[in-house]
């Protein structure tokens, strides 16, 4: 008798685990469904693009690209999956580009501690023209992309052209033109998606 009481209770326990289990990933997909309304909620400050002509609507698979920043060295989109990515296309020539910027390095240097990567693509022709740019220095990841393949792969064909990519490789957001991207609403939204 004892035994058939310590059997029905292992029963029970099992079957509740059972059932803990297979509730666990609909009460996951609920709460991150909570969390990209919050983050489509706060990130409405950045006036986003609902769609562009190459990669349809957004939410979307950012296309994966590599390449080199300032040093020679290689940076690979796919490989900063876990960080919020903010991939902004750009080029030395367009006006916006160059009021946008101050911003950007103010946001760069407020987010840091969090999982957030900034990677400025520049359009240029060469480094030289980009390195006068920035002959002060900046704590931007600027790469160079002369062939403006990357560019063609999103769809962007006006400077300057963002877009956010969240923790798994998908953007969220795409923005035409150039933002104040340190408004305290912008903050907030990136840091909904670094959460």
């Amino acid at each position: 008798m004892k035994y058939a009481g310590y059997v029905g209770a292992a029963a029970v326990g099992v079957l509740l685990l059972v059932l803990f289990a297979m509730a666990l990933p609909a009460a996951a997909a609920r709460a991150r469904t909570g969390l990209d309304r919050r983050s489509d909620a706060l990130c409405g400050a950045l006036e986003p693009t609902p769609d562009n002509p190459t990669l349809g609507s957004f939410p979307a698979s950012a296309p994966d690209f590599t390449l080199k920043d300032y040093a020679g060295r290689s940076v690979t989109l796919s490989q900063l999956r876990g960080n919020v990515v903010l991939v902004n296309f750009w080029a030395t020539w367009c006006k916006t580009c160059v009021v946008e910027m101050p911003s950007m390095e103010r946001m760069v240097a407020h987010m840091q501690g969090k999982p957030f990567r900034l990677l400025a693509v520049s359009i240029d022709d060469d480094w030289p023209t980009v390195r006068k740019f920035f002959e002060h220095g900046t704590d931007l990841d600027v790469l160079l992309d002369a062939d403006k393949e990357v560019p063609k792969a999103y769809g962007t064909s006006k400077f300057p052209e963002s877009f956010i990519v969240d923790k798994t490789g998908t953007i969220r957001y795409y923005v035409v033109s150039d933002r104040d991207w340190t408004r305290p609403a912008i903050e907030a939204c990136l840091d909904s998606l670094a959460d």
